[in-house]
């Protein structure tokens, strides 16, 4: 496992408004914690998370209507850093394709989840 590489995992069940069932998810291991790993859920593009029509039908990453959302483009794909999260390597079922993000993408994740984290802490909107 790699940090950066996407997953198919099983987040199960849900309570409220997290994200459930089988999913993609980009994955990160956590030093010195065996059997867990810090995920970033993945969804796929749709036109409410964009401001508008042109900018999704572009993906425009400049235009995604929230903070908490991140345009990867290497997988056409959102990340929804509003559920990320630590799991059991048990949810893992396998790599998508051995897919690792690029430097592009991973210093985009990186930057962004380091803001959004900020905000939570600063208690920000």
């Amino acid at each position: 496992m790699k940090n950066g590489e996407i997953y198919h995992i099983d987040f199960g069940g849900n309570k409220g408004s997290e994200i459930n069932n089988i999913h993609l998810g980009i994955v990160f291991t956590i030093p010195k914690v065996k059997n867990m790993v810090f995920c970033i859920p993945l969804t796929s593009p749709k036109q409410k998370h964009f401001n508008n029509i042109l900018s999704f039908d572009n993906r425009n990453h400049n235009e995604l209507k929230y903070q908490n959302l991140v345009y990867i483009d290497m997988t056409d794909s959102i990340a929804l850093l509003d559920q990320i999260k630590c799991i059991s390597t048990q949810r893992l079922i396998n790599s998508y394709n051995n897919i690792v993000l690029d430097s592009k993408n991973m210093n985009l994740i990186i930057t962004k989840v380091n803001k959004f984290i900020s905000n939570i802490m600063k208690n920000k909107k």
